[in-house]
């Protein structure tokens, strides 16, 4: 069909249409304002400069640019650390890194959000016999599905997270390669108040890959212990070719951070 062939019913439909979608878009709209101004405050408050982007050599000790860009993220999550770095391969390797940050050998990882997707598998150790993963370290893994309706079963974590082996808990934000729908942040708070009721101790971590941005607070400030994901994908905006964050208390960055490099060295 050429262009001059479109009749006025259909660009008048097309009008009607998006007079209709237009409040969603404006909300869409405001999201994106609000999380560019503060992404935009954290910049200004962290005195982001030319010197930021000066090349490190040796050990890159004491490099400003690195540096300044944890902090950075630390403030737009709300947290007390980050990590940001280009050495993580990938959004599985600083999801990984992050996973190990909860457990010891002996703990339970729970999957409070059904199966993970098929990349984190073989870290965990529900998939393949990978040297290295959290099962080959001797922690556990327990698992409790999502509703029939796509919301998380929050009896059925409150009875899961209550075993006193459960020393850490995982929540996917997204819907990874699965046919279910994203989780609210309002959904990982209550997630996290019932996991506290029962299981104060546990670290909480939330797989937030394609979930940055899109709301106006992050799971971290809903009472997440510890965020991670990919610079590919959200934060990096497209720009980014490689690279993945943590974020969240200190204690936990730092651990992720030995899992990034070695122990000892860290980030």
């Amino acid at each position: 069909m050429k262009i001059s062939e479109i009749t006025d019913e259909v660009y008048a439909l097309a009008k009607e249409a998006e007079g209709r979608i237009r409040p969603e878009f404006d909300r869409i709209d405001e999201i994106a304002e609000q999380n560019t101004r503060k992404v935009m405050a954290a910049f200004q408050d962290n005195r982001v400069s030319d010197a930021c982007f000066a090349g490190t050599t040796g050990y890159g000790y004491d490099d400003l640019g690195r540096e300044t860009l944890d902090k950075i993220y630390a403030q737009i999550f709300h947290t007390e650390a980050a990590l940001v770095r280009t050495g993580f391969v990938n959004g599985t390797h600083a999801l990984t890194a992050a996973m190990f940050s909860l457990v010891a050998p002996g703990d339970t990882i729970l999957a409070a959000t059904g199966l993970p997707y098929d990349t984190l598998r073989n870290a965990i150790g529900i998939s393949g016999d990978c040297h290295g993963s959290l099962k080959f370290y001797g922690v556990n893994y327990a698992q409790t599905d999502l509703a029939p309706d796509g919301a998380p079963d929050y009896d059925a974590i409150r009875r899961a997270a209550a075993a006193p082996k459960v020393k850490g808990v995982m929540i996917q934000r997204s819907r990874g390669y699965e046919d279910r729908r994203a989780l609210s942040v309002e959904e990982i708070g209550k997630i996290c108040s019932v996991v506290r009721s029962v299981n104060p101790e546990a670290n909480i971590m939330v797989d937030n890959c394609y979930g940055e941005f899109t709301e106006l607070r992050e799971p971290t400030e809903v009472g997440a212990d510890i965020i991670a994901g990919s610079l590919i994908k959200n934060p990096g905006g497209g720009i980014a070719p490689t690279g993945g964050y943590v974020a969240g208390k200190k204690e936990l960055v730092d651990r992720a951070a030995m899992r990034l490099t070695t122990p000892g060295i860290g980030g």
